[in-house]
């Protein structure tokens, strides 16, 4: 198996407080973090973890292709694993939700041949069962992005909560 390796780790939703004590190591750990938060203090917090430090932001770009941006993120993350690298991809909440970055990172890296996972955050659902005090245990729970659920006009079930995500995206 080749020598680098990627693991992309959540910060959640609060600065500081909502990252586990495992993602923290593999950042501090890393020969390499690529970060995808949600502002400069996040990143510059993570800086104070690892020297090396690279922001994936600049890659977004006004009027370029959102699928263009996340293709040379995802590049950019595997050229360092190729060069047989430990990468940590840092990225905002959990980066299993609404992240394809991660997800395809991850994907390619495994099909290359080198290790790879996901460590989770504390996401925005998480942070809305707190705050709301609601449990989806007890009648049940439908999640769908928003644009789906009103193109593919899905049946709700009444009986169960629903969270629509990125409502006025």
């Amino acid at each position: 198996m080749p020598t680098g390796s990627l693991v992309c780790v959540g910060t959640g939703m609060t600065l500081g407080s909502h990252i586990s004590p495992l993602s923290r190591s593999y950042i501090e750990q890393a020969d390499v973090v690529f970060v995808l938060v949600a502002d400069g203090i996040t990143e510059k917090w993570i800086e104070q973890m690892n020297a090396d430090v690279r922001s994936l932001q600049p890659y977004y770009l006004e009027g370029k292709s959102r699928m263009i941006t996340y293709r040379e993120m995802v590049a950019a993350i595997l050229a360092e694993v190729k060069a047989g690298k430990k990468v940590v991809g840092a990225f905002y909440g959990h980066p299993g939700v609404f992240a394809w970055v991660p997800h395809n990172a991850i994907k390619q890296a495994r099909e290359l041949g080198f290790k790879a996972h996901m460590e989770p955050g504390i996401s925005a659902e998480d942070c809305l069962i707190a705050d709301l005090g609601i449990d989806p245990g007890s009648s049940g729970c439908q999640h769908f992005e928003t644009s789906q659920f009103m193109f593919y006009k899905r049946t709700i079930d009444t009986a169960a909560l629903l969270v629509l995500w990125q409502v006025g995206v």
